[in-house]
């Protein structure tokens, strides 16, 4: 009995697991926006940060198209062209290049919100294991409790009731 609630338990948990999406996009995205950190900060243009981004990593073809459309026709009509994890973050750098603010300071910024964004996904996250981990608590470790916890009188009042059969 306490081997089929284990085999269910285990399926149960493998047939969530293998229901949820695993989303790279936050890491990839942070890491483009790091890259571009580390452009600006060393002196290159928006456009030669995203070049130099581009070149780093080179397999993110949605980096590359923008890349390639901001050299050509500028950030405006990149912002049209982006993936839709980067769409925030080159419509940040176009508004900042228009503006003329510090760019360094925007992208900071993006990394920042991009942050606390995925701290406020773990949290909640953290929050709800309580009541996901009620289920496998109730079926793997509440039966060895009761047994731990009753099996010594059970099994005295088995002998008690079988030596006064004898």
């Amino acid at each position: 009995m306490i081997l089929i609630a284990l085999g269910a338990a285990a399926l149960w948990m493998a047939q969530r697991h293998a229901r949820r999406p695993t989303d790279l996009r936050p890491a990839r995205v942070r890491l483009v926006l790091i890259m571009l950190l580390v452009e600006i900060r060393s002196g290159q243009s928006v456009l030669g940060a995203l070049q130099g981004a581009s070149a780093a990593l080179p397999d993110d073809d949605g980096l590359n198209r923008v890349a390639r459309v901001a050299t050509v026709s500028g950030l405006g009509d990149a912002v049209e062209h982006a993936t839709p994890a980067l769409r925030p973050v080159m419509a940040q750098l176009a508004r900042a290049q228009r503006s003329g603010s510090p760019l360094v300071g925007t992208v900071r910024r993006l990394i920042e919100d991009d942050l606390s964004a995925e701290r406020a996904r773990r949290l909640a996250r953290a929050r709800s294991l309580p009541t996901r981990l009620m289920i496998p608590v109730t079926l793997l470790m509440l039966p060895g409790l009761v047994l731990l916890l009753y099996a010594p009188s059970l099994i005295g009042l088995y002998e008690d009731l079988l030596g006064a059969w004898s």
